[in-house]
């Protein structure tokens, strides 16, 4: 090989590992937002672990709320009724 193509595979090498270094760099960045995400998905999956193996945990706040505010609990329920049947329109839609 001549020189000056040695030479010239030795830019292009280069930069392909610039290139390389840049898009690494890229990468990490974006792992780093969806490692977050990951990570607290991973929590709110663990706690609904936790609930669903010791459901007597809730048993206390919601005989709390059910003895100090009952009107308070029944605008709730009614609340989640409605928000639970507008999700099921929006579902049958969707899939529709």
């Amino acid at each position: 090989m001549t020189n000056a193509r040695t030479l010239a595979l030795v830019q292009q090498r280069d930069d392909l590992v610039e290139r390389i270094a840049i898009e690494r760099i890229v990468i990490a960045r974006n792992s780093a937002s969806v490692q977050q995400l990951s990570r607290m998905l991973d929590k709110v999956r663990d706690g609904i672990r936790y609930l669903k193996s010791h459901p007597e945990t809730l048993l206390l706040p919601i005989a709390i709320i059910v003895a100090s505010r009952p009107r308070r609990l029944l605008a709730f329920v009614i609340s989640a009724f409605g928000l639970w049947r507008m999700a099921r329109m929006w579902r049958r839609r969707i899939l529709s």
